[in-house]
């Protein structure tokens, strides 16, 4: 169980860095402005949000229909 929210945990974390790279281009030249922009508009939990939205549209339907098709193929392997 432990190991599985460590795992959850990391795609998150994985997803959550890509999607700010993919939004803010500028979050590689220039990381202290955008820091600061991020700061002075006080949107902290925004880049969570987004995260958790797509999260949920993509990673868990994926792993569901994965997981129904291995099932199909391990039932009729047996």
């Amino acid at each position: 169980m432990q190991v599985k929210v460590i795992r959850e945990m990391v795609i998150y974390t994985i997803l959550l860095v890509t999607l700010a790279l993919l939004m803010h281009p500028d979050l590689l030249s220039t990381p202290t402005q955008r820091i600061s922009l991020f700061q002075d508009r006080q949107n902290y939990f925004h880049p969570l949000l987004y995260t958790f939205i797509v999260y949920i549209l993509f990673f868990l339907p994926i792993r569901y229909i994965f997981k129904k098709i291995r099932n199909i193929f391990t039932k009729k392997a047996s």
